[in-house]
């Protein structure tokens, strides 16, 4: 019998995918962060606990640091909290990512699930009540899924000259008329648990694009980038903005 193309349960189920041996940021999951000893990973815990709409957060390690904060982070603050031991063969630096969803598709059997990563601290928890409230309304207009993006009006060019304008009409044209691209953050994911499934991958057959500004999204792939998204962090505390 074959699955349901999409699900509508409310039974929210964010996953956090956090392998070990990051090559090019070492130990970023949990080193220290913008005053989060358990840093990143604590930061992000301490956001998602602070989501109503979410069930149950699953965090999917083969990092024994990890799960040993994961595990003491849950008891002593929220039960919804899960630490889930990742085959070793599915957190290797060289696993295609799209081994790893397909995984991840069958962590559940229903349910919504919502994919973010530590590596982006700006996503509070009221952007997350945010993003699983565009779910639900572009759930009912038809999209099987939702992936997070960034609106890109710039001019952007490849080997033979401008890719998304025509200089022959106009060599320079404003920068808010240039047909936008949409390029993927990776802050959020939503699909339903029986959708991943159907269609191999965390991205459906229909998603709907929801942008988000740049200033939320900004995420951590190297060493530089840890230090200046902390100092960031940081100049917003100072001024009485909250991280959570």
């Amino acid at each position: 019998m074959s699955e349901p193309t999409c699900s509508k349960t409310q039974d929210f189920i964010a996953l956090i995918p956090a392998r070990a041996g990051s090559e090019r940021v070492r130990h970023k999951n949990t080193r220290p962060f913008a005053g989060f000893k358990g840093g990143l990973l604590e930061l992000k815990l301490s956001q998602l606990v602070r989501v109503p709409e979410i069930a149950e957060i699953i965090i999917s390690t083969n990092d024994p640091v990890v799960l040993e904060f994961t595990t003491r982070f849950g008891a002593q603050h929220d039960s919804r909290i899960t630490a889930l031991e990742r085959p070793d063969a599915l957190g290797r630096s060289d696993t295609p990512m799209s081994d790893f969803i397909r995984y991840a598709a069958t962590l559940r059997e229903t349910g919504v699930m919502m994919m973010t990563h530590v590596t982006h601290p700006f996503i509070t928890a009221s952007v997350f009540s945010d993003l699983i409230a565009a779910w639900r309304k572009a759930e009912a207009d038809g999209h099987d899924s939702l992936v997070t993006v960034t609106r890109l009006h710039k001019f952007i060019w490849d080997e033979h000259g401008p890719y998304n304008y025509d200089n022959t009409i106009e060599k320079w044209p404003r920068s808010q008329d240039i047909k936008p691209l949409f390029e993927i953050n990776h802050a959020a994911y939503l699909m339903p648990f029986v959708r991943m499934r159907a269609v191999g991958d965390r991205i459906g057959t229909n998603p709907y694009l929801h942008d988000m500004p740049e200033r939320l999204v900004m995420d951590i792939d190297w060493e530089e980038q840890f230090h200046l998204l902390e100092d960031i962090a940081l100049a917003r505390q100072s001024r009485g903005l909250s991280l959570l």
